[in-house]
Protein backbone atom coordinates (compact mmCIF):
# COMPACT_ATOMS: atom_id res chain seq x y z
CA UNK A 1 0.00 0.00 0.00
CA UNK A 2 1.14 3.37 -0.52
CA UNK A 3 1.84 6.34 2.11
CA UNK A 4 -0.69 8.22 0.51
CA UNK A 5 -3.54 5.60 0.90
CA UNK A 6 -2.83 5.02 4.35
CA UNK A 7 -2.65 8.96 5.45
CA UNK A 8 -6.06 9.67 4.17
CA UNK A 9 -8.18 6.83 5.85
CA UNK A 10 -5.84 7.76 8.92
CA UNK A 11 -7.09 11.42 8.38
CA UNK A 12 -10.70 10.33 7.70
CA UNK A 13 -10.62 8.10 10.43
CA UNK A 14 -9.39 10.76 12.83
CA UNK A 15 -11.99 13.57 11.67
CA UNK A 16 -15.04 10.93 12.36
CA UNK A 17 -13.75 10.31 15.57
CA UNK A 18 -13.47 13.64 16.64
CA UNK A 19 -17.59 14.42 15.25
CA UNK A 20 -18.77 11.59 17.29
CA UNK A 21 -17.00 12.45 20.66
CA UNK A 22 -18.39 16.06 19.93
CA UNK A 23 -21.67 14.70 19.62
CA UNK A 24 -22.06 12.99 22.74
CA UNK A 25 -20.79 15.60 24.81
CA UNK A 26 -23.66 17.99 24.22
CA UNK A 27 -23.75 21.19 22.67
CA UNK A 28 -20.50 23.08 22.53
CA UNK A 29 -20.67 26.59 24.42
CA UNK A 30 -19.41 29.51 22.60
CA UNK A 31 -16.95 31.43 24.45
CA UNK A 32 -17.35 34.83 25.62
CA UNK A 33 -15.25 37.53 23.19
CA UNK A 34 -12.18 38.64 25.11
CA UNK A 35 -13.63 42.26 25.62
CA UNK A 36 -16.78 40.77 27.50
CA UNK A 37 -16.43 41.03 30.89
CA UNK A 38 -15.92 38.09 33.65
CA UNK A 39 -18.74 36.23 34.36
CA UNK A 40 -20.27 36.89 31.04
CA UNK A 41 -22.63 35.41 30.35
CA UNK A 42 -23.74 33.76 33.51
CA UNK A 43 -24.73 37.19 35.51
CA UNK A 44 -27.83 37.38 37.39
CA UNK A 45 -30.95 39.70 36.83
CA UNK A 46 -29.98 41.50 39.99
CA UNK A 47 -25.79 41.33 39.17
CA UNK A 48 -27.04 43.15 35.75
CA UNK A 49 -29.15 46.06 37.44
CA UNK A 50 -26.41 46.56 39.95
CA UNK A 51 -23.82 46.88 37.13
CA UNK A 52 -25.85 49.25 35.04
CA UNK A 53 -26.54 51.11 38.14
CA UNK A 54 -23.07 52.27 39.27
CA UNK A 55 -22.57 55.78 39.46
CA UNK A 56 -26.12 56.78 38.19
CA UNK A 57 -26.83 58.21 41.30
CA UNK A 58 -23.73 60.50 41.23
CA UNK A 59 -25.61 62.61 38.18
CA UNK A 60 -28.10 64.97 39.69
CA UNK A 61 -28.24 67.84 36.49
CA UNK A 62 -26.60 68.19 33.05
CA UNK A 63 -25.90 70.45 30.39
CA UNK A 64 -25.75 70.06 26.82
CA UNK A 65 -25.72 70.77 23.37
CA UNK A 66 -27.87 68.40 21.21
CA UNK A 67 -29.17 68.50 17.22
CA UNK A 68 -33.14 67.14 17.78
CA UNK A 69 -34.73 65.52 14.94
CA UNK A 70 -38.65 65.52 15.73
CA UNK A 71 -41.51 63.55 13.14
CA UNK A 72 -44.80 63.34 13.65
CA UNK A 73 -47.31 61.90 11.05
CA UNK A 74 -48.00 66.37 10.33
CA UNK A 75 -44.12 66.57 9.59
CA UNK A 76 -40.61 66.57 10.74
CA UNK A 77 -38.05 69.62 12.28
CA UNK A 78 -34.89 69.30 13.12
CA UNK A 79 -33.33 72.16 15.17
CA UNK A 80 -30.29 72.70 17.17
CA UNK A 81 -31.04 72.93 21.19
CA UNK A 82 -29.32 73.74 24.16
CA UNK A 83 -30.83 71.90 26.91
CA UNK A 84 -29.91 72.07 30.80
CA UNK A 85 -32.02 69.43 32.99
CA UNK A 86 -32.15 68.49 36.60
CA UNK A 87 -33.00 64.76 37.86
CA UNK A 88 -35.30 66.47 40.75
CA UNK A 89 -38.21 68.85 38.57
CA UNK A 90 -36.69 70.99 35.24
CA UNK A 91 -36.12 70.31 31.37
CA UNK A 92 -35.13 73.28 29.76
CA UNK A 93 -34.42 73.57 25.85
CA UNK A 94 -33.40 76.81 24.20
CA UNK A 95 -33.99 75.91 20.28
CA UNK A 96 -32.61 77.33 17.19
CA UNK A 97 -32.21 76.89 13.34
CA UNK A 98 -29.50 78.32 11.68
CA UNK A 99 -28.87 79.89 14.88
CA UNK A 100 -32.17 81.77 14.74
CA UNK A 101 -33.73 81.20 18.13
CA UNK A 102 -37.35 79.65 17.50
CA UNK A 103 -38.16 79.35 21.34
CA UNK A 104 -38.03 78.19 24.64
CA UNK A 105 -39.46 74.84 26.39
CA UNK A 106 -39.55 74.41 30.27
CA UNK A 107 -40.91 70.88 31.25
CA UNK A 108 -41.65 70.94 35.07
CA UNK A 109 -43.62 67.75 37.03
CA UNK A 110 -46.44 68.59 35.87
CA UNK A 111 -46.37 71.32 33.20
CA UNK A 112 -44.89 72.34 29.50
CA UNK A 113 -44.29 76.18 28.88
CA UNK A 114 -43.01 76.80 25.84
CA UNK A 115 -42.15 80.72 25.09
CA UNK A 116 -42.13 80.81 21.12
CA UNK A 117 -40.30 83.96 20.57
CA UNK A 118 -40.81 84.15 16.53
CA UNK A 119 -44.79 84.40 17.43
CA UNK A 120 -44.40 86.46 20.62
CA UNK A 121 -46.49 84.04 22.51
CA UNK A 122 -46.04 81.68 25.91
CA UNK A 123 -47.83 78.50 25.26
CA UNK A 124 -48.88 76.69 28.44
CA UNK A 125 -50.59 73.28 29.05
CA UNK A 126 -50.30 69.57 30.84
CA UNK A 127 -47.35 67.30 30.43
CA UNK A 128 -48.66 65.91 27.69
CA UNK A 129 -49.51 67.97 25.42
CA UNK A 130 -45.55 68.68 24.27
CA UNK A 131 -45.46 64.92 22.76
CA UNK A 132 -46.33 66.83 19.09
CA UNK A 133 -43.20 69.00 19.84
CA UNK A 134 -40.99 66.23 21.83
CA UNK A 135 -42.21 63.06 21.80
CA UNK A 136 -39.88 61.51 24.49
CA UNK A 137 -41.47 59.61 27.62
CA UNK A 138 -41.66 62.93 29.48
CA UNK A 139 -44.19 61.47 31.69
CA UNK A 140 -41.78 59.16 33.19
CA UNK A 141 -40.61 59.10 36.30
CA UNK A 142 -36.99 57.88 34.98
CA UNK A 143 -37.33 60.62 32.00
CA UNK A 144 -34.06 62.27 33.81
CA UNK A 145 -31.98 58.53 33.59
CA UNK A 146 -33.99 58.21 29.44
CA UNK A 147 -31.57 61.26 28.55
CA UNK A 148 -29.03 60.12 29.42
CA UNK A 149 -29.59 56.91 29.00
CA UNK A 150 -28.80 55.17 32.17
CA UNK A 151 -32.16 53.18 32.68
CA UNK A 152 -31.59 50.07 34.53
CA UNK A 153 -34.55 47.03 34.53
CA UNK A 154 -36.77 47.81 38.00
CA UNK A 155 -36.60 45.54 41.25
CA UNK A 156 -40.80 44.89 40.83
CA UNK A 157 -40.54 42.09 38.51
CA UNK A 158 -39.41 38.85 38.15
CA UNK A 159 -36.77 39.09 34.91
CA UNK A 160 -35.15 36.34 33.02
CA UNK A 161 -32.35 36.37 31.47
CA UNK A 162 -30.68 35.39 28.12
CA UNK A 163 -27.36 36.24 26.05
CA UNK A 164 -25.89 35.74 23.25
CA UNK A 165 -21.94 35.88 22.48
CA UNK A 166 -22.28 39.17 23.46
CA UNK A 167 -25.66 41.27 24.79
CA UNK A 168 -28.04 40.21 27.70
CA UNK A 169 -31.78 39.95 26.95
CA UNK A 170 -33.92 41.18 29.71
CA UNK A 171 -37.77 40.48 30.06
CA UNK A 172 -40.55 40.66 32.00
CA UNK A 173 -42.98 37.77 33.00
CA UNK A 174 -45.28 38.27 30.35
CA UNK A 175 -42.65 39.62 27.84
CA UNK A 176 -43.62 43.17 27.43
CA UNK A 177 -41.25 45.32 28.97
CA UNK A 178 -37.76 43.81 27.18
CA UNK A 179 -34.59 45.17 27.74
CA UNK A 180 -31.23 44.44 25.80
CA UNK A 181 -27.77 45.38 27.42
CA UNK A 182 -24.44 45.56 26.55
CA UNK A 183 -21.77 44.18 29.05
CA UNK A 184 -18.91 45.58 27.33
CA UNK A 185 -20.30 48.90 29.26
CA UNK A 186 -22.85 47.73 31.11
CA UNK A 187 -25.64 50.30 29.37
CA UNK A 188 -29.12 49.72 28.07
CA UNK A 189 -28.69 49.98 23.97
CA UNK A 190 -32.42 49.13 23.57
CA UNK A 191 -35.29 49.18 25.45
CA UNK A 192 -38.76 48.04 24.39
CA UNK A 193 -42.59 48.06 26.20
CA UNK A 194 -45.33 46.12 24.23
CA UNK A 195 -48.83 45.87 24.47
CA UNK A 196 -50.95 42.95 25.13
CA UNK A 197 -51.31 42.06 21.04
CA UNK A 198 -46.96 42.27 21.06
CA UNK A 199 -46.99 45.22 19.23
CA UNK A 200 -44.37 47.71 20.22
CA UNK A 201 -45.84 50.82 22.26
CA UNK A 202 -42.58 52.73 22.89
CA UNK A 203 -39.19 52.07 22.13
CA UNK A 204 -35.49 53.33 22.96
CA UNK A 205 -32.66 52.90 21.61
CA UNK A 206 -28.91 54.32 22.89
CA UNK A 207 -26.01 54.35 20.80
CA UNK A 208 -22.85 56.13 19.99
CA UNK A 209 -21.39 55.69 23.53
CA UNK A 210 -18.53 57.77 24.63
CA UNK A 211 -16.87 58.46 28.35
CA UNK A 212 -18.19 61.83 29.76
CA UNK A 213 -16.34 62.85 33.39
CA UNK A 214 -16.17 58.67 34.13
CA UNK A 215 -19.35 57.72 32.82
CA UNK A 216 -19.84 55.84 29.85
CA UNK A 217 -22.93 57.98 28.11
CA UNK A 218 -24.70 57.66 24.60
CA UNK A 219 -24.03 60.60 22.06
CA UNK A 220 -27.59 59.16 20.44
CA UNK A 221 -31.19 58.26 21.95
CA UNK A 222 -34.11 57.79 20.08
CA UNK A 223 -37.37 57.77 21.10
CA UNK A 224 -40.06 55.82 19.46
CA UNK A 225 -44.06 55.58 19.42
CA UNK A 226 -45.14 53.63 16.51
CA UNK A 227 -48.13 53.75 16.85
CA UNK A 228 -48.80 57.17 17.29
CA UNK A 229 -46.34 57.54 14.16
CA UNK A 230 -44.07 59.80 16.67
CA UNK A 231 -40.07 59.73 16.91
CA UNK A 232 -37.62 61.85 18.66
CA UNK A 233 -33.64 61.74 17.70
CA UNK A 234 -31.23 63.82 20.31
CA UNK A 235 -27.21 63.42 18.89
CA UNK A 236 -25.99 65.02 21.62
CA UNK A 237 -22.51 67.25 20.44
CA UNK A 238 -21.07 68.40 24.10
CA UNK A 239 -22.33 67.25 27.68
CA UNK A 240 -21.38 68.27 31.10
CA UNK A 241 -22.68 66.74 34.20
CA UNK A 242 -23.57 68.29 37.28
CA UNK A 243 -22.70 72.03 35.93
CA UNK A 244 -23.00 74.64 38.66
CA UNK A 245 -25.67 77.21 38.29
CA UNK A 246 -28.20 76.11 36.33
CA UNK A 247 -30.69 78.22 35.46
CA UNK A 248 -34.37 77.58 33.78
CA UNK A 249 -36.08 81.47 33.54
CA UNK A 250 -37.97 81.32 30.29
CA UNK A 251 -37.31 85.37 30.75
CA UNK A 252 -40.83 86.08 29.14
CA UNK A 253 -42.01 89.37 28.69
CA UNK A 254 -44.30 90.58 30.63
CA UNK A 255 -46.70 91.89 27.70
CA UNK A 256 -46.13 88.19 26.34
CA UNK A 257 -49.83 87.00 25.81
CA UNK A 258 -50.63 83.13 27.44
CA UNK A 259 -52.34 80.82 25.34
CA UNK A 260 -53.01 76.94 25.60
CA UNK A 261 -49.88 74.59 24.61
CA UNK A 262 -52.70 72.94 22.42
CA UNK A 263 -53.82 76.06 20.37
CA UNK A 264 -51.09 76.22 17.50
CA UNK A 265 -52.34 79.06 15.92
Amino acid sequence: MSLRPLFLSCLLAAVGTALLLSSCSGPARTPAPPDMPAGFPDHSANDIRTLLLQGVDSVRAYRARARISVRTRDRTRTFNAQVRHRRADSLFMRVSLFGVEGGRLLLTRDSVFFYDTRRAVLRVGPLQDVQALFPAPVSSPRFFQNMLGLIAPGTARAWSVTADSSLYYMAGPRRRARYTVDPARWRVVRFEQRARTGNVRQKRLFSNFRTVQGLVLPGRVLFERPAADLRALVQYQDLRLNPPNLSFGLNVPPNVPRRPFSQQQ
